[in-house]
């Protein structure tokens, strides 16, 4: 449920940011995107890696041939973790 909560918001804000609507103009707009963005990544990198922990354990092929699902999800999951670290060095970078 929270999940689609967010993915929801995450769809309004970049349907707002496509069409031109996306409101930029005060710095504490950008401070609360970041912010916004920065929990979104963090919650996307957990997500990711635990689905991909779910599939290696029920998968039913013996033998060492790789679960792309879930090498897929990991490698998603590190890409969430490092749009969390850009954007938390973004929040402390001078002139933010």
């Amino acid at each position: 449920m929270h999940a689609r909560v967010a993915a929801d918001a995450l769809d309004r804000l970049v349907a707002d940011v496509r069409t031109g609507r996306g409101e930029w103009g005060h710095p504490q707009t950008v401070r609360q995107a970041v912010a916004d963005l920065t929990r979104v990544s963090e919650a996307l990198a957990t997500a990711a890696q635990q689905m991909a922990a779910a599939l290696d354990r029920e998968r039913s092929a013996p033998g060492p041939a790789p679960n792309q699902a879930a090498a897929a999800l990991r490698e998603a999951g590190t890409a969430g973790t490092t749009a969390a670290h850009h954007l938390r060095r973004a929040h402390r970078a001078p002139g933010y």
